[in-house]
């Protein structure tokens, strides 16, 4: 396929991300209930480690403590570098990296857009379910598609996850429990089991009403228990037609189902803590990975049957490095007693080994919005004289 004729057929699949209005309207939601809670979240952070938080617009906080100021947005902070995140963000190279370095890794094969050939011949491979997820470019879940087993799932998951990339990536599915384990400088701090999303009918309606619900639930925020939509999507629909289900089916009163394997869109009462349970050697591996590849602020993902056990055989594996992980998962779990205060653990971290801070002028108070105003309102006398 033509460069001009690849850039269309991308553009075709990307038009389907851009006309979900009512899609992009609950995303829009869900941000101002993420910017509110992570405000909170770093506000509270701050004080408890004797820091100052400021609000400096454009989505930014700052977080100072003696003379040295660093910036927040939402989850992100000034840890790693941007080439770093790229590279980290990139599932086929980081397969190639753990391979490289002696880790195990599933099956799978990259292809792109112009080759679902290469995506059926390795489909027909396998004797199980596949995968099917962008490259690069996602994160959140957003493209993926679980428990592929036909050649007609298979190119329906093709087609949604062509929405968010031109490069696509097939892999075995993995049977075991999904886990993230976080990292700071090289040292494990904490561990949740994340559990796939759930629904409880109710005689009367239909899956898509009590998602519907769920999210109106979610955007009460009272109390938060996600940050996130749970969304009717590809994963969603492949799973519920191999559980003879539709969007339109009705659920017998506390008849319990999971929505999709994917555990992106679950809530608090599906994220677990298990910081104690995880087996040394594991721990210790994530260690070396960590280090091996330069990440100051990392959530690896495990897909094991045993956490408490090591890594090895059939056991599990390292999957992604996320190297912007989401703090949340470690504060909105089922116990939240449990939770790690990471928020903390990370600038405490920062201020005392002086890494990803900016040394300002003593006494600078004028945040970038009101620097940009100011900027603006120069110009305006410039051109008035």
């Amino acid at each position: 396929m033509g460069l001009v004729a690849n850039q269309l057929q991308r553009l075709v699949y990307r038009a389907g991300f851009y006309l979900d209005v009512r899609g992009l309207i609950q995303l829009l939601k869900f941000r101002q209930l993420r910017d509110a809670y992570f405000k909170k979240l770093w506000m509270q952070a701050a004080q408890n480690i004797g820091a100052e938080y400021k609000d400096r617009g454009f989505g930014f906080a700052g977080i100072s403590r003696n003379g040295l100021t660093t910036f927040v947005r939402q989850s992100n902070v000034m840890l790693d570098d941007q080439l770093t995140l790229d590279i980290m963000g990139n599932k086929a190279l980081v397969y190639q990296l753990l391979e490289g370095n002696g880790y195990s890794v599933p099956k799978h094969r990259q292809f792109s857009l112009d080759n679902l050939s290469a995506c059926e011949a390795f489909f027909t491979s396998q004797n199980g379910p596949v995968v099917v997820k962008p490259t690069s470019g996602t994160g959140g879940g957003r493209g993926v598609t679980t428990g592929v087993n036909s050649l007609k799932a298979l190119r329906k998951a093709f087609r949604y996850a062509a929405r968010y990339g031109s490069e696509l990536l097939v892999e075995e599915q993995l049977e075991g429990h999904s886990y993230r384990l976080l990292y700071l400088d090289g040292k494990f701090i904490d561990a949740v089991r994340r559990d796939p999303p759930v629904i409880i009918g109710d005689g009367r309606s239909t899956i898509r009403k009590l998602v519907l619900l769920e999210n109106e639930k979610r955007l009460s925020g009272d109390p938060v228990i996600a940050l996130s939509p749970l969304k009717i999507d590809r994963d969603c629909q492949n799973r519920l037609w191999q559980l003879g289900l539709r969007p339109g089916s009705r659920l017998k009163a506390g008849q319990v189902i999971a929505l999709k394997r994917a555990v992106n869109e679950n809530c608090s009462l599906k994220n677990f803590s298990v910081r104690d349970m995880v087996h040394p050697e594991t721990v210790q591996a994530g260690e070396n990975l960590v280090r091996d590849f330069g990440v100051k602020f990392a959530g690896l993902d495990v897909i094991c049957k045993d956490i408490s056990k090591p890594l090895e055989g059939s056991n599990g594996t390292f999957g992604e490095v996320n190297t912007t992980p989401g703090i949340h998962h470690h504060y909105l779990v089922n116990d939240a007693s449990a939770g790690v205060p990471v928020a903390e653990l990370v600038l405490d971290y920062m201020f005392k080994e002086k890494q990803g801070v900016m040394h300002l002028r003593k006494g600078e108070t004028v945040s970038i919005s009101d620097h940009w105003q100011r900027q603006q309102n120069q110009k305006i006398k410039t051109t008035e004289a």
